[in-house]
């Protein structure tokens, strides 16, 4: 069960990481790998989109489930702002930051502090959030959300295990697809001695 609400989650926020997404692909390694890699990730993003719309759905035929879902990001908002991060002002920065850099009114060093800014508050909005969502009690609200969620995408949908366990194998392969990070033999060692 716990895989399967990580699958979720993470299909749930695919969409949002195509930035990530995209720098991944260019990090794959050369050639027919990043070719295949990016074929790969076409077809996990299509599942993934597959998967939001039936989330979709799920929410407007569940008003029980949309209300649950309320209730846990509004005690998540809460607890964020009981750390001493000020959520509503956050996004206004962030929004402000990103109409900045999108006005094409900065020179390049103007840009990169704003660039820099606008990564800082992203950094503290992350941290803040990561840190609440180790609270027991928001991690048990939390996976009763992810369960009853996809209890209820199930009945509405049968093909969404499927859509799961198929974007999982897809995960897999393209993880054994990337290169690994912190793999590269020590300076003077050839590779293949250790």
């Amino acid at each position: 069960m716990k895989r399967v609400t990580s699958t979720l989650a993470v299909a749930l926020a695919a969409i949002a990481f195509s930035a990530t997404t995209a720098n991944a692909q260019g990090a794959a390694a050369g050639g027919a790998d990043q070719q295949e890699a990016q074929q790969l990730m076409q077809q996990y993003r299509q599942k993934a989109s597959r998967l939001q719309q039936i989330h979709k759905e799920t929410i407007e035929a569940n008003p029980e489930l949309a209300t649950q879902q309320e209730e846990f990001e509004k005690k998540v908002r809460q607890a964020v702002e009981d750390e001493g991060y000020d959520v509503e002002q956050g996004q206004q920065r962030v929004q402000e930051l990103a109409q900045k850099m999108q006005s094409g009114d900065l020179d390049q060093s103007e840009r990169k502090a704003v660039m820099q800014d606008f990564q800082a508050e992203r950094q503290e909005m992350t941290q803040a959030r990561n840190k609440v969502m180790q609270k027991p009690e928001i991690q048990s609200a939390g996976q009763q959300l992810q369960e009853d969620t996809l209890a209820a995408m199930k009945k509405q949908n049968s093909n969404t295990q499927d859509l799961l366990d198929e974007m999982d194998s897809l995960r897999s392969e393209l993880q054994s697809k990337m290169p690994q990070s912190g793999q590269a033999p020590a300076p003077g060692q050839s590779p293949g001695s250790g």
